[in-house]
């Protein structure tokens, strides 16, 4: 299945200080974002860091040496470093909550490792804040925090791993918009242009056929503050949230059966 174009640029290439978050059901579709973001960075030069799960990492891994990279070269020469996402999390976390002293000297240590070995441009892929988010949403947000104060200071670009459904109503009872609110970029799916019909006939479904939907649907992305640049479709639905929100759910019933409508008919034809 072939990456969309859509977000393969945006981490092929990211800027340095970009924060990008990517919500994940499916392990596959998390490892082709990572070994995306990193082979594509060890490919141009530049350092690699990873704070994964182990099972994770050795789908991630597989896929990179898949696409012909040598990891264990690059791990030698020190352009690409590994780290267990748990353990790391773990150095830095104080009665439940992120200490900003003891992360700036872990992350900020483990760079200048990198840069010590002569890479000065360094990307990271990290798992830590989902591991957090499942016992404490606040502290999460505290962890982002950090990272976006540490990758405007080091000037480094970071791609944040969340299996959240991007389907699932009770994220967007606050989790989805607080994600956003602290990321540069939000990556909801794999296949954008799948998603924007999916909305669209949802919109259809819920508000009426012809052009009613979708002057509605632009009305409200007119209005709606996208905290992070996203797909038109995923701020579609994040706007009716803001403005209609006793609708959300059935839109998104009707998104995630259109979305997997789609997915079949592709394979089909």
């Amino acid at each position: 299945m072939s990456i969309s174009a859509s977000w393969l640029d945006l981490l092929t290439a990211p800027s340095p200080g970009q924060h990008i978050a990517q919500l994940y059901t499916q392990r596959e579709f998390l490892s082709r974002a990572v070994a995306t973001f990193v082979g594509n960075g060890l490919r141009r030069g530049d350092a690699a860091v990873v704070f994964s799960t182990s099972l994770h990492w050795r789908a991630s891994l597989e896929r990179l040496q898949a696409d012909g990279l040598n990891v264990q070269d690059f791990q030698r020469r020190g352009q690409l470093l590994v780290r267990d996402a748990r353990n790391a999390l773990a150095t830095f976390m104080v009665d439940g909550s992120p200490d900003r002293g003891r992360f700036r000297a872990m992350i900020e240590g483990t760079i200048d490792e990198i840069r010590s070995a002569g890479f000065k441009r360094v990307r990271m892929f990290s798992e830590m804040v989902d591991i957090l988010r499942r016992a404490d949403v606040a502290a999460t947000m505290r962890l982002e925090q950090l990272w976006n104060e540490l990758l405007r200071d080091r000037q480094v670009a970071l791609l944040c791993g969340y299996s959240l459904d991007a389907f699932d109503p009770h994220i967007y009872h606050g989790l989805l918009q607080q994600v956003s609110a602290t990321h540069s970029d939000l990556i909801p799916v794999d296949d954008y242009a799948r998603l924007a019909r999916a909305v669209d006939r949802a919109y259809a479904d819920v508000f009426g056929g012809g052009e009613d939907a979708q002057a509605l649907q632009h009305a409200f992305l007119t209005q709606y503050r996208r905290a992070a640049t996203m797909p038109e479709a995923e701020a579609a639905i994040l706007a009716l949230r803001e403005f209609v929100p006793d609708t959300t759910n059935a839109l998104l019933e009707r998104v995630r059966r259109h979305y997997a409508i789609g997915d079949y008919r592709r394979y089909a034809a």
